[in-house]
């Protein structure tokens, strides 16, 4: 995964980290190629061979459990094992996009390693993409967040919104996020995955409690004013990436934010 550093994202990311009275709100907006690096070639057949392996290990389960000329069990097994938020796993192409998604999380957090510990059953996918920008914005319009720059205009010119899947990340284990141990009290993560752009946008937002995270610590590979503070330099930047310093990042008119997805065709 190549991280894309487009500098119209980084008045988003400046907006998505601040304090509430009670919890520090660690948010961003992130988007990556999928064009697999080396490494990722390599992930990419440890992943597979992982889901084989639990697929073969369930069917063996299966069958021991069984009555003889008994297949309900082993058509549970099966099932369950290849079912998944990303199609049957058999599937090629369901597999690279699950692949997809623990790349982006690792590359993300790159200091975390999610490739040993995450299912396909961790993830869910969204198949309503206007009550996912719904979530998205009532949840920071509840934390105080009036106004915001013209976050999903931005997503939706890189990313075309209407034509992604759209899957939220839900792991079974708090302990399965880089924050769950810091205090982390809430989150709202999704992957905006673009098969015709070959991109995964990540946006996330999680509230960790102001007891067991201090203002001044580093989060992750966010500095505290919202800009990524490690960025690829075999990466050059879009020219229609490029953000205008003169014009306002709250939109044409200075209040623009939650209204701008009305104009969409979700």
């Amino acid at each position: 995964m190549k991280f894309l550093p487009l500098r119209k994202l980084d008045p988003i990311n400046r907006a998505l980290v601040f304090d509430t009275p009670d919890s520090r709100i660690v948010g961003g907006c992130e988007i990556y190629t999928t064009k697999a690096a080396g490494a990722d070639k390599k992930l990419y057949k440890s992943i597979s061979n992982t889901l084989s392996s639990r697929y073969e290990s369930d069917l063996r389960l299966s069958e021991s459990l069984s009555p003889p000329h008994s297949s309900s069990l082993q058509s549970q097994a099966v099932y369950k094992t290849l079912h998944s938020p990303f199609g049957p796993l058999d599937q090629i192409s369901a597999r690279k996009t699950f692949a997809y998604m623990i790349a982006t999380l690792n590359a993300s957090h790159p200091d975390y390693d999610f490739s040993s510990v995450l299912r396909p059953s961790d993830f869910r996918r969204e198949k309503n993409l206007r009550q996912v920008i719904n979530t998205f914005n009532t949840t920071l319009f509840n934390l105080g967040v009036k106004s915001l720059p013209r976050i999903w205009d931005i997503i939706d010119e890189e990313m075309d919104l209407a034509a992604c899947g759209v899957y939220s990340y839900q792991p079974q284990d708090v302990a399965d996020d880089p924050y769950g141990e810091e205090g982390l009290l809430w989150s709202n993560i999704y992957f905006f995955f673009s098969k015709e752009r070959k991109r995964v946008c990540y946006l996330y937002l999680r509230g960790i409690s102001a007891l067991g995270h201090s203002p001044s610590e580093q989060l992750g590979v966010w500095s505290l004013n919202g800009v990524r503070t490690t960025i690829d330099e075999e990466m050059e930047v879009d020219e229609e990436g490029e953000w205008d310093d003169n014009k306002s990042i709250w939109g044409d008119d200075g209040d623009a934010g939650y209204d701008d997805i009305e104009g969409m065709d979700v």
